[in-house]
């Protein structure tokens, strides 16, 4: 089942963001606390829109985004996405954007845009699900203590 996010959902959002990012293809370093910080950052301002993917009453995936002005109109952000290993490749990720892509056009929302690492499980997904590359757009970085 998929529903927006409440903020009771955090720890069991946090657990399942760990399990996911912890394993391969990512192999991260995220705890719990620190998982729910980033899903309460996400998640509380203003223009923060989240679902999660709930079995078994309990949750196993999260998606969490922002609706934003852009010269086209309305665009929801994907900052996280994630499922719990032990239920992926079972479509959950597809249900879970699909429910969140069919409550965003009921509210004027008039397109998805994300970044994700290039051959990663997550790029194959986004591909499946109708998203395509943007060639002219370049991710930079640039860490602050080298100021």
């Amino acid at each position: 089942m998929v529903r927006r996010y409440i903020p009771t959902d955090l720890e069991e959002a946090a657990e399942a963001f760990c399990a996911a990012f912890n394993s391969a293809p990512w192999k991260e370093k995220w705890t719990v606390d620190l998982a729910a910080a980033r899903i309460s950052e996400l998640t509380s301002g203003p223009q923060s829109v989240g679902y999660v993917y709930v079995e078994d009453d309990k949750v196993k995936g999260i998606l969490a985004g922002r609706v934003l002005t852009y010269i086209f109109g309305i665009e929801y952000v994907v900052d996280d996405l994630c499922i719990a290993p032990d239920i992926q490749h079972k479509n959950c990720g597809t249900e879970l954007l699909k429910y969140a892509e069919k409550d965003l056009a009921k509210e004027g929302v008039a397109a998805m845009a994300l970044l994700t690492t290039s051959g990663y499980p997550s790029h194959k997904f986004y591909l499946k699900n109708g998203f395509a590359e943007n060639k002219d757009v370049v991710f930079m970085f640039r860490p602050l203590d080298k100021i």
